[in-house]
């Protein structure tokens, strides 16, 4: 657990920004023709895994009030769908349902692992108060 010197309504805020640039991002090496070079982890489906792992973290901190299987989930999926329907229209790239069960087996294995990583960072609204009575007193205070 990581300690960070934020408030829980900056950190939403900084995973719905990462939300927003990781979408952004995604969405231009999905589409990216292949005169680019798009960096690949050994694998197409290993890059679906990551990114949507990723995406899956983001949604779930950037809106916590939300419950993930009732409002997370269908907009990722969905997110994963249109990708794939757009690259059914490009020439340089296909549609696949394994990416889209590439997609779906990183929402699910967020999903699993969700619970320790919620509790990754935490706000110094819940830190414990004591720990800064203890560190005022070192310094003197």
């Amino acid at each position: 657990m990581l300690n960070v010197p934020l408030r829980s309504i900056q950190i939403t805020w900084l995973f719905r920004i990462a939300l927003l640039v990781n979408l952004v991002a995604i969405s231009w090496l999905a589409f990216t023709g292949s005169r680019y070079a798009v960096p690949e982890l050994f694998t197409d489906k290993v890059n679906h895994i990551f990114a949507f792992f990723v995406l899956s973290y983001c949604i779930d901190r950037g809106f916590p009030r939300h419950r993930f299987l009732v409002y997370k989930v269908v907009p990722l999926v969905a997110y994963g769908l249109a990708i794939e329907l757009v690259q059914s229209r490009l020439p340089h790239r296909d549609f696949s349902m394994w990416d889209l069960a590439a997609d779906c087996a990183a929402i699910a294995g967020y999903w699993l692992m969700r619970q320790p990583l919620r509790r990754l960072l935490i706000p110094k609204e819940r830190q414990n108060p004591c720990d800064e009575d203890q560190a005022s007193v070192k310094k003197g205070r």
